[in-house]
């Protein structure tokens, strides 16, 4: 019987033992247990709680059929709306679901090792599924993509090994398809498979013809995949000249393989890598892997396992050498990620390597009347911990260093922060980190991570942009209008950009060149409410009321929950005199924000100019006491109780508002007026 045909017949026999299941599913949540309190981090937004094609029912259709979506990974979208449906906006069902998924390719992956004989088939499972470098795979939910790639991929490769019938050879062409659809780092399947048929014998022309389906598919999907990342973001990732990814993807197998042996150090993202073609030091890792490969060709059949292994590890890397480039290289050429499907080559090999060893110290030690034990591929677990110690340990140091690796993905904050102090050259976590501030109502710290960025590079549009809003919101109108400029000489054809220059040019009164901002911003995006409004707003202070109602009724039909241009139409309609429209959208606006004391303070003006004073005197009255501290808001409420005839209590707050603005003459003057007007004794 040939090696190929004994494989078949081992895989065709490997049914997963109920205890060696429990296992893995044990260790795996035991080693990940902390995740199940972790939150979502950095685009786990994007991906899925303000992604509207996963929220929407309708945006089924558009995952499947439609160029809509940054990527076209279809089969993980399509999980993820599912997941949506059952779980919602709580964290805890998409962590379980991603840790369950990686814990049966744990079981998948001992299955085939089991199959093919190779020994330590169990051992590799568990290190696969407790080694920390995992940790950025399974607990970001986004990556769900890639423990979804994986299932299918080994799914793949079990089914091909099991083909000698038509239908498994099937079901293994559709696993690598789901594979692909999942994510595009399935691709370099088909030289795995070549790889695996020549193991066995040398590949003959029907092993050729077999794998062409797979070929195929892995190229047509990958270049649907090349055309997603260009088309998505419509800018250049990075520029790099061919020496540069070619020196590149000479390093990066080394670096993979330091962080499989050893996983200490691990950051969401590393340091980016500066390639200079003129320095010796960057060809060393190049000369390296090539002079490894052709030592380990000549090496002969002794050398297989470790040629094998190192073939599997560096076509695995392949998609993520960085020959073509994928939308994380902005920041780092390497990540955990990347590394998910290459390193269960390295683990094999370790765990087949130490069996072995293990087996043979054994023999040593027994005594020349006893038999030799033949290697079972652990029937059971206790004969496994009463001779190997040692892997007992390792899986225990690396189940301690994942739990605590999972840690750091409690929350976005957390991520950045501890990224920073292991790479504090990361301006991708300075954003980050700055834009969480900014919405936790800490400008002035917010903007020192946005500066730190921009010191980093400053050629990055978003983070002038956000640095500008957080200044605008801590009264420096005039920075901020010059990191708005600074963004939209960067990138003149966003959206953001145009609308953000528009507000800090609204800000400066500058409204003519304002309006033409937002017009330029809906020409780039027509469904962009915030400009809409905005420019609404423009045209009513230019007195253009029609025009600016017309802008403003399209903000509300674009985004029905919008209190800000709710009160910009009730100013609109109020200012050509229509004022029980104005109230209507007033109320409105006060209703959607609650906080929103504009609104409140033009609703109790319209009440007022309606003659409807004591309704006004309620809203002035919300007013002052959730700011005590406003001149205006008791100058309005002041005024409202003279109306009404509550002198005394008119007199109190005018008095209010000279304590709190010994300038205010208005408030001085109504005092004198009704000093004058009261009864003398």
């Amino acid at each position: 019987m040939s090696r190929e045909s004994a494989h078949a017949c081992g895989l065709l026999s490997v049914r997963a033992p109920a205890w060696a299941v429990a296992v893995i599913l044990a260790v795996v949540f035991a080693a990940y247990a902390p995740v199940f309190r972790n939150g979502f981090v950095w685009d786990d937004d994007s991906s899925l709680t303000a992604n509207r094609f996963i929220q929407d029912n309708g945006g089924f259709r558009q995952i499947w059929l439609t160029t809509r979506t940054p990527d076209y990974w279809p089969v993980t979208s399509t999980a993820l709306w599912l997941e949506w449906r059952l779980w919602g906006a709580n964290p805890l069902g998409y962590h379980v679901a991603s840790v369950l998924v990686h814990a049966m390719a744990a079981v998948l992956f001992w299955m085939i090792l089991t199959g093919m004989g190779v020994p330590g088939a169990f051992l590799a499972a568990l290190i696969f599924a407790v080694h920390p470098v995992n940790v950025e795979s399974v607990a970001w939910i986004t990556q769900l993509k890639n423990l979804l790639a994986m299932l299918f991929f080994l799914a793949s490769i079990y089914c091909f090994l099991r083909s000698r019938s038509g239908l498994f050879y099937a079901l293994s062409l559709v696993a690598f398809i789901l594979a692909m659809l999942s994510k595009g780092s399935a691709a370099p399947l088909p030289l795995v498979l070549l790889g695996l048929s020549a193991w066995d014998h040398r590949p003959t022309a029907g092993d050729m013809l077999r794998l062409v389906p797979f070929a195929v598919v892995a190229a047509a999907l990958a270049a649907v995949d090349v055309w997603f990342q260009r088309h998505g973001t419509g800018e250049a990732i990075r520029h790099a000249s061919l020496a540069e990814r070619l020196l590149g993807a000479g390093a990066v197998p080394w670096f993979y393989l330091g962080k499989a042996v050893a996983p200490v150090g691990l950051l969401f993202v590393y340091p980016q890598w500066v390639i200079r073609p003129s320095s010796f030091g960057w060809w060393l890792p190049l000369a390296a892997g090539a002079g490894a490969t052709a030592a380990l060709l000549r090496a002969g059949p002794r050398g297989r396992p470790v040629l094998a292994a190192w073939g599997y590890f560096c076509a695995m890397l392949l998609p993520v050498m960085g020959f073509s480039d994928v939308y994380f290289m902005r920041f780092s050429l390497v990540a955990d990620h990347y590394q998910y499907f290459a390193m269960v080559g390295v683990i094999a090999l370790a765990a087949a390597g130490w069996t072995r060893f293990s087996d043979r110290w054994q023999r040593g030690q027994a005594s020349d009347t006893d038999a030799p034990r033949r290697h079972t591929n652990f029937q059971g677990l206790t004969p496994y911990l009463t001779r190997d110690l040692i892997p007992c340990l390792v899986v225990c140091v690396l189940g301690i260093l994942t739990w605590r690796q999972c840690l750091l993905y409690r929350d976005s904050e957390t991520l950045f922060r501890a990224t920073l102090q292991g790479n504090s050259g990361c301006w991708m976590a300075d954003t980050n980190l700055g834009s969480l501030l900014a919405d936790q109502g800490h400008p002035a710290e917010a903007a020192g991570y946005f500066e730190r960025a921009l010191a980093l590079n400053p050629d990055l549009p978003q983070a002038h942009l956000d640095l500008g809003t957080v200044l605008r919101a801590m009264g420096r109108r005039e920075e901020a209008l010059v990191h708005f400029e600074t963004a939209l000489r960067l990138s003149p054809e966003s959206p953001g950009a145009h609308f953000d220059v528009g507000i800090g040019l609204a800000d400066a009164r500058r409204l003519p060149e304002a309006v033409v901002r937002f017009e330029r911003a809906l020409e780039l995006r027509p469904d962009y409410p915030e400009a809409e409004n905005a420019l609404g707003n423009a045209l009513r202070q230019l007195g253009r009321t029609p025009e600016a109602a017309t802008h403003l009724e399209k903000a509300i039909r674009l985004k029905p929950a919008f209190p800000e241009a709710e009160n910009n139409l009730g100013l609109a309609l109020a200012q050509q005199g229509r004022i029980s429209e104005a109230i209507v959208h007033f109320e409105r606006a006060s209703r959607l924000g609650p906080a929103y004391l504009e609104a409140e303070n033009n609703l109790g003006i319209a009440l007022a100019q309606q003659g409807r004073i004591s309704e006004a005197i309620v809203h002035f009255d919300k007013m002052v006491q959730l700011r005590p501290d406003n001149a205006q808001f008791h100058f309005n409420l002041a005024n409202a109780l003279a109306q009404a005839g509550r002198i005394p209590e008119a007199t109190y707050h005018y008095e209010e508002v000279l304590r709190i603005d010994p300038a205010f003459a208005p408030a001085r003057e109504m005092l004198s007026r009704l000093s004058a007007a009261a009864p003398q004794p």
